[in-house]
């Protein structure tokens, strides 16, 4: 185990959903025999806002990823820096997401990689603990992390988690990555194909993705969480799945903002032309 050489990664985001929210940083770290060897980081442009809610987190402003590579680019990048080396992420399934859904948007080949999820694996080892938070382990081992919810700082931190991992893992007689591999068993893999858009959309939705491929806007009647429904004004800017649902991403004037938006809660639609006095299509 100590010898196997491992890439530590960590990702930045606009949010939480893959598609409506963007990656603003990845970093990742490779280290082998418990000493890092290199290093990759880079801010990204999410080309749309980052909300003040989310800032207040990670401290990534607009103002700074302004110039900074968007995800084509940057994910290729990264992908190019890990190479075929096994990766090591705190709460992997999120980061996996969102290196997937760009790979998905960009067309860009789906490396094969195994993914070990750190939050996973210190349940197992450390059960005795109350939180198996990045923050809170940092904390548990003395581990230097002052800077937290940053992409270096935290891959950082991880790779200081992980070998505390392996000092527990070699306590079981587990010491090899042969032997490492039986006993965590399946990893993940990044895994686009689960962004692909339905081959053929609902009837009744062909005039979305026309409005989509022209670039008009919309009026919408929209069903929130809640019930409540509102008339908005939107501009589609595309379709995806994501977790078995169909969703619209599209500028919400209403919001004066990006939004995702179900597409099973759009009750009625209609495209808008200059002098339009169309009623909307209702759906259901």
């Amino acid at each position: 185990m100590r010898s196997s050489v491992f890439v530590a990664f960590d990702t930045e985001t606009t949010g939480l959903y893959p598609g409506f929210d963007q990656i603003v940083e990845i970093a990742a770290c490779r280290f082998h025999n418990g000493t890092i060897t290199d290093q990759f980081q880079t801010l990204v442009n999410p080309m749309r806002d980052i909300p003040d809610e989310v800032v207040a987190i990670h401290g990534i402003t607009e103002e700074m990823v302004r110039d900074a590579p968007t995800g084509d680019p940057a994910v290729r990048d990264f992908l190019e820096y890990i190479g075929d080396d096994p990766l090591l992420a705190h709460n992997a399934p999120f980061d996996e997401r969102f290196i997937s859904f760009n790979c998905h948007k960009f067309e860009i080949d789906t490396p094969s990689n195994p993914v070990y999820d750190s939050l996973l694996l210190t349940r197992r080892l450390f059960p005795e603990l109350k939180s198996h938070g990045l923050a809170s382990l940092t904390d548990v081992f003395g581990i230097p992390h002052t800077v937290k919810h940053r992409a270096m700082p935290d891959v950082i931190g991880l790779r200081g988690v992980f070998e505390q991992c392996i000092n527990r893992l070699e306590k079981n007689k587990i010491s090899t990555m042969q032997q490492f591999e039986l006993w965590y068993g399946d990893p993940i893999h990044f895994s686009p194909d689960k962004y692909d858009l339905l081959v053929t959309l609902p009837e009744e939705y062909k005039d979305l993705k026309e409005a989509i491929e022209k670039g008009v806007s919309m009026e919408v009647m929209y069903e929130d969480r809640s019930g409540k429904r509102t008339r908005r004004m939107i501009r589609p800017q595309g379709l995806y799945v994501a977790y078995g649902n169909l969703y619209l991403t599209a500028f919400c004037h209403l919001r004066d903002a990006n939004r995702n938006f179900k597409l099973e809660r759009i009750h009625a639609f209609r495209i808008v032309e200059e002098t339009d006095g169309s009623e909307l299509l209702d759906q259901h």
